[in-house]
């Protein structure tokens, strides 16, 4: 057991990957291995596996909820371990249910007979995203100013006075745009090459801005969810989204993230753009194959389909 334990910890050791999969059992290594002696079975419970491996915001999460299903946890460890004849460990688990029955989680050793071994896990080709609480992505300084707590009404002070100011810098920065070209095609003598580069550099900035300033916030009017520019989010903030909703009859705006562990290797899957392989503006995109394991996203039910090239296991 104990070798076994120490190769599954080399492993993710030496070949690290994002995901709640295998910061768990990452934690499940460390904490059989700091008790080598025991012969009692070390089970853990989903609560303390969020105490552990989850991050502050996540805390107040509905532990059941955080927890990757048990079919991704048990395919996470089985690639986590390499394919040889040394004992190799398996997952245990009995689900809770019912008032004070928790469900619990264990590493063992795996039976040695073909017969009693864990079958291969087949990945689910659906998967369930999860929605980030309200507040747990920090704003910019910059944001905070109109994003109070993460979200804004639209239809408020500040929503108003902010998407006014959306409005007027975006007819602002195309007037710019116009007023550079009009004043080129002015210009007596011939186009020298410093004009040429000058002009493309002028262009290539009006583009980065008008894509990182101004564009989302017209595009989350009809898509509902995109991608939130850079500097919306706090620095040590990782991607997240702009989406806009209604509710008790208003409009608003937020901060948010949509995420789910992936069925084929454990790790996260994050909202990104769809192109250049994909016609979905937004697709689900593993962190660790954000090419070749990919979903679907569909807001209003959380849920997706994968979209990716064929499993391996399908080919012939």
């Amino acid at each position: 057991m104990i070798e076994a334990l120490q190769r599954l910890k080399h492993h993710l050791t030496e070949n690290p990957a994002r995901g709640r999969a295998y910061e768990i059992l990452v934690f499940m290594a460390d904490t059989c291995l700091a008790r080598p002696g025991s012969e009692e079975r070390l089970t853990f419970e989903a609560k303390g596996l969020l105490a552990a491996c989850g991050t502050a915001a996540e805390q107040e999460a509905d532990p059941k909820d955080w927890v990757p299903k048990i079919s991704i946890l048990r395919r996470t460890l089985n690639l986590a371990q390499s394919e040889s004849d040394e004992p190799r460990l398996q997952l245990g688990y009995t689900p809770g249910g019912g008032r004070g029955v928790v469900s619990l989680y264990w590493l063992e050793l795996e039976p040695q007979t073909d017969g009693e071994k864990t079958p291969e896990i087949e990945p689910s080709s659906t998967i369930t995203y999860r929605r980030s609480a309200k507040g747990s992505i920090k704003p910019s300084l910059a944001a905070r100013l109109f994003l109070s707590g993460g979200e804004m009404r639209n239809l408020s002070v500040r929503g108003i006075s902010f998407l006014s100011s959306i409005l007027l810098g975006s007819a602002f920065w195309v007037a710019l745009v116009g007023i550079m070209l009009l004043s080129l095609s002015l210009r007596e003598g011939p186009i020298t090459m410093g004009s040429l580069i000058t002009l493309c550099l002028s262009l290539a900035g009006f583009v980065f801005i008008w894509r990182e300033g101004y564009s989302p916030w017209f595009k989350v009017i009809d898509d509902c969810v995109v991608k939130a520019p850079n500097w919306v989010s706090a620095f040590k903030e990782n991607s997240c989204e702009l989406e806009m909703f209604r509710h008790e009859n208003y409009r608003w705006t937020r901060l948010v993230r949509f995420s789910a562990d992936c069925p084929v290797c454990g790790s996260t899957i994050e909202l990104q753009p769809g192109k250049p392989d994909q016609k979905l503006p937004l697709v689900g995109r593993c962190v660790e194959s954000p090419h070749a394991h990919v979903y679907s996203f569909d807001r209003m039910t959380l849920r997706g389909a994968y979209l990716g090239p064929p499993m391996p296991e399908e080919k012939d």
